[in-house]
């Protein structure tokens, strides 16, 4: 079931990431992307079976199965990527052999051409990959030690090294430990700091959820992470930054941190703790208008909004501003079933995967709010699932969108299952909007640009106020006045 990161019940969709993106949880927090985890293929037995020829490996001796799972990659690359048709098999190896040497500390081998391989390579390594496999022998006969590599450290290493030359921000090698937290259902709570992680090809940007340790510790939106306990986070996975920050509750971790728009290091120490996933908060406003706070699509986010909304429009609001900034994304049901609140049916979104095959998403008739004057607030850190929504309102003209151009995470993922017990995270499609905008990449731009201000004024939101008060013009001189925020599940 695909989810735009996190699960989606049911259907499956686009990761983004946040790969799910993911989700992958930073102790709650998710890469925004849209995913799907594929049904497991991979024997137990061929798992164990890599792991015994590690543990009764000889010096001398050259393992086998431990490279089965990079063919396993090559399948689905070569047959599933969005870009397959641009994938080159011989860039792809040189990858994964550059990683295999660096992490067999064998600069020797980069001296000198490598020798061919005199043992006949696994079956399950296609021949694209032989300088891979030449790579690989060289290192456990003529350059071996006392003391075997260990190969489950080295397949893994050129499974990431492949993954590298592939150049895809989204895609990422998920080792067996760490392919087992993507059971966990994104819903509920977790002990953690409460941030989300956004991966930028080297940099990641970190977003604190609110009322979480890390905004009360001084997290803000669009931090920059440098290191985690003192160690560096270049060249790290997400998951390498999600299982390093995540942790039991009353332990510390310390986040080495650039603030946006700063240049000085700073370090912030966090204490973790249960992370509760509230995902939406509302208020009514002085005059008499609404405003809804969307810091991520859970399972449940979409029956949260649609209670917010009978209450809002009971109460008699006269407008509403829908807040998505900052949100890196989620469940892609739950997008089309919020998008379904305020759009009665048609398009909301579509994808095309690698063989230009598109699938609509459409939203529900009969939404409780398709009548709302609706402001919806964005900015460079609304990602996935919330540039889908932002996206949709907007080409559809049922909002004014308002802010800056968003993150631009419009790919589709899936989690595939490796022989080893791992799993590979790969782009399978890409969003558009109705209009046939691609969301990848450069994201979405506003209908009015907007910038936020300074952390003192939310020129953003004062602007929102202002536009939605001439949207509703019995609302207009009408004093701001700050506003309590109402947490809804």
């Amino acid at each position: 079931m695909p989810y735009l990161c996190p699960r989606m019940k049911g259907s499956p969709l686009a990761a983004n990431a946040l790969l799910r993106a993911l989700v992958v949880l930073l102790a709650v927090a998710a890469l925004t992307t849209a995913c799907e985890r594929l049904p497991s293929v991979s024997s137990t037995s061929t798992a164990t079976a890599i792991l015994a020829e590690a543990e009764e490996l000889q010096p001398g001796e050259v393992p086998v199965l431990a490279l089965s799972p990079v063919g396993d990659i090559w399948e689905i690359l070569s047959t599933r990527h969005v870009d397959r048709a641009m994938i080159d098999a011989s860039v792809l190896a040189e990858g994964a052999v550059d990683r295999l040497i660096s992490a067999a500390d064998k600069p020797e081998l980069r001296d000198a051409p490598i020798p061919e391989a005199v043992i006949e390579p696994p079956e399950a390594l296609p021949e694209e990959f032989a300088p891979l496999w030449d790579a690989w022998s060289a290192i456990y006969t003529e350059y071996n030690g006392d003391e075997p590599p260990d190969p489950l450290a080295l397949s893994r290493a050129a499974m990431r090294g492949i993954v590298d030359a592939l150049d895809d921000p989204h895609s990422a090698y998920v080792p067996p430990q760490q392919y087992e937290l993507e059971d966990l259902e994104f819903i509920g709570s977790y002990q953690g700091v409460g941030a989300e992680v956004h991966a930028d090809e080297d940099t990641f940007t970190l977003t604190p959820m609110p009322d979480s340790p890390a905004e009360k510790a001084g997290l803000r939106p669009g931090d920059q992470l440098l290191t985690v306990d003192g160690e560096s986070v270049m060249g790290w996975t997400t998951l390498d930054v999600v299982s390093k920050v995540r942790g039991p509750s009353d332990t510390v971790v310390v986040l080495g941190i650039i603030h946006e728009g700063e240049t000085q290091v700073v370090e912030i120490s966090i204490t973790r703790a249960p992370i509760n996933l509230q995902s939406v908060t509302w208020q009514s406003t002085p005059s008499g208008h609404a405003y809804i706070r969307l810091s991520g699509f859970y399972a449940n986010t979409d029956e949260a909004v649609e209670d917010a909304l009978v209450e809002i429009i009971e109460s008699g609001a006269k407008g509403l501003i829908l807040d998505v900034r900052n949100n890196p994304g989620g469940l892609l049901t739950t997008t089309v079933n919020i998008a379904s609140l305020f759009l009665d049916g048609g398009l909301v979104v579509y994808e095309l995967d690698g063989a230009n095959e598109r699938k609509d998403w459409n939203a529900e008739e009969g939404g409780v709010a398709t009548e709302l004057p609706l402001v919806l607030l964005v900015n460079q850190h609304s990602a996935s699932a919330g540039e889908v929504l932002a996206g949709a309102l907007q080409d559809r003209e049922r909002a004014t969108v308002v802010g800056v151009r968003t993150f631009g995470k419009g790919s589709i993922n899936q989690l595939a299952p490796l022989s080893d017990g791992g799993g590979l995270y790969y782009s399978y499609g890409r969003w558009y909007t109705p209009n046939g905008r691609l969301i990848e990449g450069s994201g979405l731009g506003p209908d009015i640009e907007v910038e936020r201000g300074p952390i003192q004024r939310d020129e953003q939101m004062l602007f929102a106020l202002d536009l939605i008060a001439e949207m509703t013009p019995s609302g207009e001189g009408q004093p701001r006045r700050p506003l309590s925020m109402r947490y809804v599940h």
